[in-house]
């Protein structure tokens, strides 16, 4: 399993780029799963719905809360792990490619978006690649140092 972190400041592209390589990924036959870090201050994820049963279950107690649609599953769950431990416990699915947005500190190879000149990068360890996300030419660019990225061992 080859992992990528995409990292930068909010509203910086990080989603919008994730979407584009999980169809890069999907075009070559890979497999892929996606970690987000919500790192939104002090507020925790909420769904998109106003009343969701799954998230009432959780505020009233339940560790965990899972829903099984017809081909979906979603599972909220009480928790308070590293990155490293949610890889090795609680990936359902092997993938060929972990896109991982957020984390910033962690150690994998990272894809930073800046909108300009950045400081962020030297705060950060194992940045290989460093793009504006809005900025179609460089985003066309990236793309193809992303397809012979997954090429490699």
């Amino acid at each position: 399993m080859k992992c990528l972190q995409i990292v930068g400041y909010k509203n910086s592209g990080k989603t919008t780029l994730i979407n584009k390589l999980i169809k890069v990924c999907h075009d070559n036959q890979l497999t892929v799963s996606t970690i987000k870090h919500h790192g939104h201050g002090v507020e925790d994820i909420s769904m998109d719905h106003k009343e969701v049963d799954s998230l009432s279950f959780i505020k009233n107690g339940a560790q965990e809360s899972i829903v099984l649609g017809k081909q979906l599953m979603e599972r909220v769950t009480k928790v308070d792990k590293s990155l490293e431990q949610i890889i090795a416990e609680d990936l359902s699915v092997i993938p060929d490619i972990l896109l991982i947005e957020g984390f910033k500190h962690e150690q994998y190879p990272k894809v930073l978006l800046t909108k300009e000149a950045d400081t962020l990068e030297k705060e950060l360890e194992n940045v290989i690649y460093s793009l504006n996300a809005f900025d179609i030419e460089e985003n066309k660019i990236f793309i193809k140092w992303f397809q012979n990225w997954l090429e490699k061992e």
